[in-house]
């Protein structure tokens, strides 16, 4: 049986009368006026409609279109097209910053727009922070404010705006503590070290110690959940939590007690935060450990213990049946926000279906969330993300979404959050209280996902189009590119280039770009107006792409004879070489290839997309007929290393040489 030669046992093999090779084997082509070599440009696909998609993917123009007009899934979706994707996912981004993208403060059409800013209170004094870190916040139900500073307390009865020091009848000895409001009245404790402590009460005019007999025990916490307020303490060897119902209640050197304690645990760690959870109260432990705690008959009992491993819970929130709580991993300072399912087992309330929304790993930045805020669609927890920046993040309960909220000009954990007359009031300890105002952002950004359409392809990109509201003053809203993919990490980057910039009128105008990449970032700022009194408004942004044109198709007609055509030199026949050649080509079909043809020069990387063998009489193969068509897809290649490998196996059985 003859064999397919090769480029490693042909010299020269164009002169040997061979058209092209395929990997290291050599054929001759069978070129006729019916039967042609043909080189061509790949059709473009035709236009898909998916609509588990965006519904804007919806196009009638040329190519692919990827586009977002919702962005309330979220952050953190890095690729835009994944075989795992959710119905989430579409509505999904990558970052964001100083954008509202959840748009739910208004009853508007849904939009992006810039968020507000904060201001800093200067709670004492014009330049002066917080002298230490122990800065709880309490707001009382007929709305004033009140918010802890060492052995200081300050309060604003003008939701957030001014602060005034309280010190009319108040004697503190240890510093504070904590801070939880009962209607009007007000709960403070205070430590020195593990040595002293005490709970006092604030009614709006006049202050008692309640537990002055508390010089052997440091209380480091209260909160207000279902009637009770649970106080935290630590003796120097136990830590503790106790329930008590303050309403009528005539304290006493008795109360606190250790025994009466409904946790205890090691010293070390401290209860963090306690909310209310609906069927039990939830103390969440730097410990690792989150107690559901039940009212049984009037009395506060244990009723579950949730450890999550190998990390501090520093803060908790309870909404709709779901649990959020933030930790820190007990090795290094990387804050993580989850959400769980309370669930009981056994006839104890548990944490189930946990699930890790967010991890900020930030070099030299500890980012654990110190405290949570519930509103009525939202989770909020407070994020220090650098040496002069903490942000709030925000769950929003209707989608689920998870992403950077209102920014603070202060480097610190966040301590306090509340709202006054419709504005986040937030504590940054060591800084000062900062007020949400009615001005914006001076500018803001969403960034995208890296783009594909689900192929490694390089694709040509040509075009962006951004949908906003008319403009009719100095705000502003910018389209920015970029085809490299680390490129999304990094705002600032100088990889992003600007392709879009309206300043007046309308969005819906396509940008013509020019760019060959197998992804594209997209990055959208708005700016707002210059007294940042007004935002501009931005509605979706797309981006189209084409197949790269070099994506080329190749039909060769492929002589399959016995008969073996030579220059200057006499035809002849050699039995069996046609069905050997067939065969050479048959297996080839499917795989991976380096086409060279020889006249007209051309080679493509690209894979043998079928094989074809017209019969067009009744010869046998032997004919000078007989012929089959191969067709090779790919891409135009300019450097192409030629092996000398036969990579089917046959180069150590020998080769007929017909050249």
């Amino acid at each position: 049986m003859p064999r397919v030669p090769t480029t490693a046992d042909v010299t020269n093999p164009h002169r040997k009368g061979y058209d092209f090779r395929l990997d290291n084997l050599l054929f001759r082509a069978a070129i006729s006026p019916d039967r042609q070599l043909v080189i061509r440009s790949a059709e473009f696909p035709a236009q898909q409609i998916d609509l588990q998609q965006n519904p804007e993917d919806i196009t009638t123009n040329i190519g692919q279109i990827f586009s977002r007009n919702d962005f309330s899934g979220g952050q953190g979706l890095d690729y835009a097209h994944k075989r795992s994707l959710t119905e989430k996912d579409t509505t999904r981004f990558f970052d964001s910053k100083g954008v509202d993208v959840f748009h739910s403060d208004d009853e508007t059409s849904y939009n992006l727009h810039l968020l507000y800013t904060t201001e800093d209170k200067n709670v004492k004094g014009a330049g002066t922070t917080f002298a230490g870190s122990n800065n709880y916040l309490a707001q009382t139900t007929n709305g004033d404010l009140y918010v802890t500073d060492q052995a200081a307390i300050y309060k604003s009865t003008d939701n957030g705006a001014t602060w005034n020091p309280v010190t009319t009848g108040l004697t503190i000895n240890n510093n504070f503590t904590g801070a939880a409001a009962v209607g009007d009245q007000l709960y403070f404790t205070t430590a020195t070290g593990t040595s002293a402590g005490e709970l006092i009460l604030f009614n709006g005019s006049s202050w008692s110690e309640l537990s002055h007999d508390q010089t052997s025990n440091a209380l480091t916490g209260v909160w207000f959940a279902k009637g009770q307020l649970f106080i935290s303490g630590d003796d120097g060897s136990v830590a503790y939590l106790w329930a008590v119902n303050p309403i009528g209640k005539t304290w006493t050197s008795s109360d606190l007690a250790e025994a009466d304690a409904i946790v205890t645990f090691e010293d070390s760690h401290t209860i963090s935060q306690v909310v209310d959870a609906g069927a039990v109260v939830l103390a969440a432990s730097t410990s690792g450990d989150i107690f559901s705690i039940k009212d049984v008959s009037g009395t506060m009992t244990l009723f579950g213990q949730t450890n999550i491993p190998f990390e501090e819970v520093h803060s908790i929130a309870a909404a709709e049946g779901i649990v959020f709580f933030g930790t820190k991993d007990k090795s290094q300072s990387v804050g993580r926000f989850y959400r769980a399912d309370l669930v009981t087992a056994d006839n104890l309330y548990v944490l189930a279906n946990r699930q890790l929304v967010k991890e900020w790993v930030i070099s030299g930045q500890d980012t654990t969330p110190k405290h949570m805020f519930v509103t009525r669609d939202s989770i909020y927890c407070g994020i220090k993300e650098s040496g002069t920046e903490s942000f709030l993040w925000r769950y929003y309960l209707p989608t689920a979404g998870f992403a950077r909220d209102i920014k603070m000009e202060a480097s610190g954990f966040i301590t306090g959050i509340t709202q006054a007359n419709g504005k986040f009031v937030v504590v940054v300890a060591g800084a000062d209280v900062y007020l949400e105002s009615s001005l914006y952002e001076s500018d803001g950004y969403v960034i995208l996902p890296n783009v594909d359409f689900f192929t490694s392809e390089v694709k040509q990109w040509v075009g962006t189009t951004v949908e906003h509201d008319e403009i009719t003053d100095s705000r502003r809203v910018q389209c920015f590119i970029s085809t490299k993919e680390a490129t999304i990490d990094n705002a600032d980057s100088s990889d992003w280039e600007l392709t879009n910039d309206s300043t007046t009128g309308f969005g819906g105008t396509e940008f013509q770009i020019n760019r060959n990449a197998r992804y594209l970032n997209l990055k959208v700022v708005l700016s707002a107006n210059q007294d940042f009194t007004a935002t501009p408004t931005f509605r979706s942004v797309s981006a189209r792409a084409l197949p790269r044109p070099q994506l080329i198709v190749v039909d060769i007609p492929v002589n399959i004879s016995d008969q073996v055509e030579r220059p200057n030199r006499k035809r002849i026949t050699v039995k069996n070489l046609g069905e050997a050649v067939y065969q050479e080509l048959k297996q080839k079909e499917g795989d991976s290839v380096t086409l060279e043809l020889y006249d007209p020069s051309e080679t493509v990387r690209g894979v043998v997309e079928s094989v074809a063998y017209p019969v067009i009489n009744n010869a046998n193969i032997g004919s000078v007929t007989q012929y089959c068509t191969i067709r090779v897809r790919g891409v135009r290649a300019a450097d192409v290393i030629q092996s000398s490998v036969n990579t089917l196996g046959i180069g150590t059985l020998g080769v007929v040489r017909l050249g």
